[in-house]
């Protein structure tokens, strides 16, 4: 089975296109997308924050899944959320699942195609930037950033800005929620925005390590066969690698550039449970 993984397109139509012309050239079994695949918001209007995303996904998203799954010929796209991307984006993004184009996936379901297992998790350790959906305190302990930023409201559908301590407030950490996950039977692929902290996949400039402690210890305790990740763009260039193995695990980022699409091709044996091939490519 072959898996192509990117992520972080943050709405880029030009790196949608370049996606489109790899899976054509790649024609992989099933393509992965690894969160922040949507455009920014314009913070000039406060009031549309959280407003325009959804409509991306049902308009220019939608199109280019559509061109994915029939340059590639490829019925099985699958997607998380990231850190950019606002909680208002859940019901479109089910929407195109309930019409059979992608399936989201999560901690709480286990999608399996022909004998490989996959979940995901969306959640990221408290970044610089506004939205907070899915951002959480990555162990407990972890103090709140005195930065704020904004959650979607569902009851009165729009952004609620908020400081940096009641923002994260009512949450439980990353690492109690992975705590509580029980892993799906092997062979199985988990797709994480973070990459697991100090690892080569988590580096940015000057020596910062921005991953996850706690999707790093989910990796360790279930060693599932590959782990995939973005968040990170810079990390590739940074470590000089776009993949790790911890314990018997598979990790891979493929990191991001802006007028590049930065990718990574996973070939898989359900039934030896073995990676048979990990190539990293860029489309320009």
């Amino acid at each position: 089975m072959k898996l192509l993984f990117t992520s972080d397109l943050h709405g880029s139509e030009s790196q949608y296109e370049r996606l489109v012309t790899v899976v054509q050239t790649e024609a992989p079994d099933v393509i992965v997308l690894g969160g922040d695949m949507l455009p920014d918001d314009p913070t000039s209007d406060p009031k549309s924050l959280g407003k325009g995303q959804p409509k991306f996904v049902a308009s220019q998203f939608k199109s280019y899944v559509h061109r994915m799954r029939q340059a590639a010929h490829c019925d099985q796209v699958l997607v998380i959320f990231g850190n950019h991307d606002w909680a208002s984006n859940v019901p479109a993004m089910q929407q195109l699942e309930t019409d059979g184009l992608v399936t989201v996936l999560n901690l709480d379901r286990v999608h399996t195609i022909d004998g490989l297992n996959f979940v995901g998790y969306w959640h990221t350790p408290p970044t610089p930037w506004f939205v907070k959906d899915f951002e959480r305190l990555d162990v407990p302990g972890d103090e709140p950033p005195l930065m704020g930023g904004a959650r979607w409201d569902t009851n009165f559908k729009r952004m609620k800005q908020q400081g940096g301590r009641t923002i994260f407030e009512g949450y439980p950490t990353m690492q109690e929620e992975v705590e509580g996950f029980t892993p799906p039977a092997a062979p199985w692929v988990f797709v994480a925005h973070t990459p697991p902290h100090a690892s080569k996949l988590d580096q940015a400039a000057g020596n910062y390590s921005w991953g996850s402690k706690a999707v790093r210890q989910a990796i360790e305790k279930h060693q599932p066969l590959v782990s995939l990740h973005g968040h990170i763009h810079d990390s590739p260039d940074v470590s000089g690698e776009f993949s790790e193995t911890i314990g018997n695990t598979t990790a891979v980022n493929p990191g991001q550039l802006v007028r590049t699409l930065c990718y990574a091709v996973v070939e898989i044996d359900p039934a030896s449970q073995s990676v048979t091939s990990l190539r990293h490519g860029r489309q320009s």
